[in-house]
């Protein structure tokens, strides 16, 4: 059996040198050593931004020193050196011995796991966001950075050489061996791991424990090595999402002898904990954090950081897996969880550590330590409490008052809280979930698992989320937040069995008010949803505790400053809907207005965070006035620039792209950060166009070009991520997918061709020189007399929005129209149906790395249109031909009909979209055959004229628009494709055309 030497856990506890348990030693928050003959206990405070040194005897706080930020995880050295991971700074912190800040590293996006490696006196740090597994020296000093599978989380290590690292957000456990490790300084490298993945369960009955396992964060290994406990969440979103049916707590056990999960020994934290019921109901749990093996393997103890409690499982009354009294039930690996220690003192209790016959808690909330009795080792050994509160971690937390309150409501699944003091007005029911067993840390990039992790059709469900939640973008959010609480968690009277009182979401009291209003603070806090309606964010701080970070017009630069030295790509820019897409958008405006009257003001900001972000980041709620809809080559904007003016742009401006330094992918809805503040600027950068303090500002960048574009240029900027943050799109709260040709893309051959030269990004092809070349590279130089490149990319943006762009500069729409024509393929055949001859049609996508057509495909016209004759030249079939511009009703149309939850066309009000009516799109790869039957008395050979049509908004929205603004034109009705075919006769249908792809 393996001997375990480290344990890198979530959150917050280590222990080096601690009596006994010298083998578990835990990588977190708290480590435990001896000074001299001192204990000490050395804690990181997470959100508090502060590390704490201890006298671990009597708690008594020596030493706190504050570093900002939000500290997850420390791992202790050899040497007596520190490194801390800071999640919110993507940052570590290297300390010394007395807690001196000795050097801040920076890292990709959010470090979390650190464990210490004596074997290489290296420290190990996973990046959750980044992705990546990382190995640092005692001077911090990079030694191995890999890329991992998705959301790396918690860390262990085993004394045979084996890493261990969960990947929280995927329901995995990855195993590297470090025997393959090459610390080979010029190219150091490690095997890809031995990938365990969680157990899927399923039940007929929902309220059955059961689901996807996700929130994997720490790992405990058994003393003897051969078995690891992962506590986590199972999410069940195969049905409408409600309380008691949808998130489970569990904790999936692995054998690391085979390196197999025992999937029998799963441990089910309702039914299955061996506990009695009270009053015959099942004792409800939820988020199990971290667990801890006893010293002599034979207990182990898990926290419940949701309901704030403490289980205790007993091996010792396991007995063996094949004994006759284990066959009448699931074997549940024979430990038996003997103790329930209810709501602890504390609040959110996360990581524990075990000395001797203590058991210490931090609690990440309360920011302090509660220190517990384990009762010692005999079999009827009980847990009791020792001091409440052993240690305060935190002397004073920077943080507002109404935030801390709202991240506790947040993360509390306790229905009574301790002393009862949450019974009249508890967060959830019966202590099932709080908000944290689905949102993971707060609002970030894990919403996208939960989309993901939606298993319903989008027929019959396609609200991923919370369910009207329109009100609490623009409205009684106060309302919004009760009744998702009652109808999720059970909460706020829902569940009324312990006491709880009815709540009226239209008339809550005062202090149930004040409650949703701190939530409410916690949530449109600067990490999570600062402008509430979408995942856009400004990196700068807040000087309004109760208002998002803005910005000031005059710290926009003016996109025309940017041409004099990117002539050819402000020239495109200026032209494009990517400049122009809010008031200067005839269909944007109208529908934004429809928005605003349909579902209350700030609505409409969930629109501008794509459309119009600058406004967002300004703080500008109303609609601007004016239009830019016919102008050429950004008239105004070099007028503005001249007079030195500043001026809020529409769409996405120069700066705003290229000075976004971090992409969320949360899913969509301009899932970016923003940063105008740490850039190289220059003296007299935002002079007036053409002055000469305009010229001496451009010489500067000529003088330090690498600065430049260090400043404007990231790695990402040609990554589909970035495409993705506003080219998908989903519901505020609801979370139903609009529009999702990112998605699309994934799934096609243009993502994932064997052949590295055959995958085609988002921006290959819409972004290419020569559009409709399939995405090829072109090249040429992107600065005047700069470097000559192998591939070009332009700011021409071609798509399928050609009308808009042609108004203003013919050339890009015929590049756009170029684009389109390449898409899709005819092909047509008579075949010779049970009751007669039909026609049928073939649109095969050929061009499109999406679906055809995609965006905003409720909209979107694509059509056959085709006309047949006989062998004798008369006509006997019709279809798809405009009826007074307008295309009639039994037209073979491609796209989507959205519905709302009756299962009625939404028409304009698209962000009600609950139910997919129908979807005849074209997917990437794929081809649609469509069949019209012919007269029984028609005689071949036949004739037939086939046209794909395409128009970018049907009649009637046109003419809903165009009301709006008489000075819009028609959009025309494009030919893509025609098929003109003679002599046809009947052919048996080949087999894949039996099917449409």
């Amino acid at each position: 059996m393996l001997k375990l030497l480290l344990i890198g856990l979530f959150t917050c506890l280590l222990l080096l040198g601690a009596p006994q348990a010298q083998a578990q030693q835990m990588g977190s928050a708290l480590a435990a050593y001896e000074e001299g003959n001192a204990p000490r206990l050395v804690t990181a405070n997470q959100s508090g931004g502060s590390i704490t040194l201890l006298a671990r005897g009597s708690g008594e706080r020596l030493k706190e020193v504050r570093f900002g930020g939000d500290l997850r995880q420390l791992a202790r050295a050899d040497n007596g050196n520190l490194l801390v991971t800071d999640y919110s700074g993507d940052r570590l912190l290297l300390l010394g011995e007395d807690l001196d800040l000795e050097r801040a590293i920076p890292t990709g996006h959010r470090p979390y796991g650190v464990i210490f490696d004596p074997k290489r006196r290296w420290f190990w740090v996973t990046l959750f966001e980044a992705a990546r597994l990382q190995a640092y020296d005692l001077d911090g000093a990079l030694m191995l950075d890999v890329a991992t599978a998705e959301t790396p989380r918690g860390l262990a290590l085993t004394d045979d050489d084996r890493l261990l690292l969960t990947h929280a957000m995927t329901g995995q456990l990855a195993i590297y061996d470090l025997a393959t490790l090459k610390r080979d300084p010029a190219a150091p490298s490690l095997a890809e791991p031995r990938i365990i993945t969680l157990a899927e369960t399923h039940s007929d009955t929902p309220s059955d424990s059961q689901g996807l396992p996700r929130l994997l964060d720490g790992i405990a290994l058994s003393p003897d090595g051969s078995e690891a406990w992962l506590p986590h969440v199972l999410w069940n979103f195969d049905h409408p999402f409600q309380f008691q049916s949808t998130v489970f707590p569990a904790v999936s056990i692995i054998d690391l002898d085979t390196e197999r999960e025992r999937v029998d020994e799963r441990k089910q934290l309702f039914l299955q904990i061996n506990l009695p019921s009270v009053g015959n109901r099942s004792q409800i749990v939820s988020n199990p954090f971290a667990a801890r093996f006893a010293a002599d393997g034979k207990r182990v103890y898990l926290t419940l950081a949701g309901s704030e409690d403490l289980l205790v499982f007993d091996l010792s009354r396991s007995g063996k897996s094949n004994s006759n009294r284990h066959r009448r039930k699931k074997f549940q690996g024979g430990a038996k969880a003997t103790q329930l220690l209810r709501h602890l003192p504390g609040q959110n209790p996360r990581d524990l550590l075990i000395d001797g016959d203590h058991i210490l808690v931090q609690n990440a909330m309360s920011q302090d330590l509660t220190r517990l009795n384990s009762g010692g080792p005999g079999p009827f050994a009980r847990v009791t409490v020792d001091k409440p509160r052993f240690a305060r971690l935190v002397d004073s937390d920077p943080r507002p008052e109404p935030l801390k309150r709202g991240e506790r409501l947040f993360n509390l699944g306790n229905t009574l809280g301790q002393n009862g003091a949450n019974r009249r007005f508890p967060m959830a029911g019966d202590n099932w979930m709080s908000c944290n067993s689905c949102h993971l840390d707060g609002f970030n990039f894990t919403n996208r698992f939960l989309m993901q992790a939606h298993r319903q059709s989008s027929k019959d469900n396609a609200i991923n989320g919370h369910a009207n939640l329109t009100n609490m973008v623009a409205g009684d959010f106060i309302g919004e937040y009760l009744r998702m609480t009652q109808q999720t968690q059970g909460g706020m009277g829902h569940d009324p069995r312990d006491g709880a009182e009815a709540v009226d979401p239209a008339n809550p009291p005062p202090e149930v008010k004040a409650m949703m209003k701190d939530l409410h603070a916690f949530v449109t806090s600067d990490g999570n949803l600062p402008y509430l309606a979408s995942w856009l964010r400004l990196d700068a701080p807040r000087t309004d505790p109760a208002r998002a970070p803005t910005t000031h017009p005059k710290e926009w630069l003016n996109s025309a400053s940017c041409q004099n030295c990117h002539q050819e790509a402000f020239a495109d820019w200026s032209d494009s809907n990517h400049r122009l897409m809010g008031n200067s958008h005839p269909y944007y405006k109208v529908v934004q207005a429809l928005a605003r009257e349909t579902e209350g003001e700030a609505f409409g900001q969930w629109c501008q965070s794509c459309h119009m972000p600058q406004q967002v980041l300004n703080g500008q709620t109303e609609l601007p006035k004016g239009s830019h809809m016919f102008e050429r080559g950004g008239a105004s904007l070099v007028k503005a620039h001249q007079q030195g003016e500043p001026v809020v742009e529409e769409g996405t401006s120069c700066l705003f792209c290229h000075r976004i330094t971090r992409l969320e992918d949360a899913g969509g809805n301009a899932a970016v950060t923003v940063n105008l503040k740490d850039r190289e600027s220059y003296v007299f950068e935002d002079a007036p166009g053409g002055s000469v303090r305009h010229w001496l500002g451009s010489r500067q960048i000529n003088a330090r070009p690498a600065m430049h574009k260090a400043s404007y240029q990231k790695d990402f900027y040609q990554d589909a991520a970035l495409c993705k943050s506003c080219h998908n799109e989903f519901a505020p709260g609801s979370g139903a997918n609009i529009v999702n040709t990112w998605d699309e893309w994934e799934k096609s051959s243009f993502a994932k061709a064997k052949d590295p030269a055959r995958r085609r990004s988002c921006i290959d092809c819409h972004m290419n020189p020569e559009p409709g070349n399939g995405g090829a590279p072109v090249a040429g130089r992107s600065t005047e007399n700069g470097t000559y490149k192998e591939r070009l990319y332009r700011h021409n943006f071609t798509g399928a929005q050609h009308q808009l762009v042609g108004l203003r500069n013919p050339a890009l729409e015929q590049e756009s129209l170029a684009l389109l024509r390449s898409s899709a393929t005819l092909s047509a055949r008579i075949e010779q149906a049970a009751d007669g001859q039909q026609l049928v049609v073939r649109v095969t996508n050929v061009g499109a790395g999406h679906a055809l057509p995609t965006g905003v495909a409720d909209f979107r016209e694509l059509w056959l249109e085709l006309t047949v004759t006989d062998a004798s030249g008369k006509t006997v079939l019709r279809s798809g031909q405009p009826v007074d511009g307008a295309v009639p009703e039994d037209a073979r149309l491609f796209r989507k009909v959205f519905g709302d939850a009756e299962g009625k066309p939404v028409g304009l009000k698209f962000w009600r979209y609950a139910k997919l009516l129908e979807d005849t799109r074209i997917p990437a790869d794929g081809w649609r055959d469509e069949a019209w039957p012919l007269p029984s008395d028609a005689q071949g050979p036949f004739s037939a004229d086939i046209r794909l049509n395409f128009r970018t908004y049907p009649k009637w929205v046109n003419d809903i628009v165009r009301a709006a603004e008489p000075q819009l034109p028609e959009p025309p009705i494009v030919l893509l494709n025609r098929l003109q075919l003679s002599q046809l006769t009947p052919t048996p249908p080949s087999p894949d055309t039996e099917h449409e792809h």
